[in-house]
């Protein structure tokens, strides 16, 4: 069976292309730059690991961070079971 095609009237998800934004936080920045000094090896490894961890919803530093908690009472938040 040939892939269906958009004929203008609907679009066809196969088609789409992945549009990926950014993510940054000046205050994740200064969370890591008081657990960590900036330039080291442990930085680096920190930088990418928080910032993967924030992406993803759960970020390390949620319980001191004033941004989250006023996220979080606007969104409700999915837990995750895996």
């Amino acid at each position: 069976m040939a892939q269906p095609e958009s004929n203008g009237l609907f679009e066809v998800n196969s088609n789409r292309k992945v549009v990926e934004r950014g993510f940054f936080c000046m205050m994740l920045v200064d969370f890591l730059n008081e657990e960590a000094t900036m330039g080291t090896e442990e930085y680096a490894n920190l930088w990418e690991e928080r910032f993967d961890q924030a992406k993803a919803g759960a970020c390390a530093y949620r319980e001191k961070c004033p941004i989250y908690s006023k996220t979080v009472k606007n969104k409700p938040i999915q837990l995750k079971l895996f």
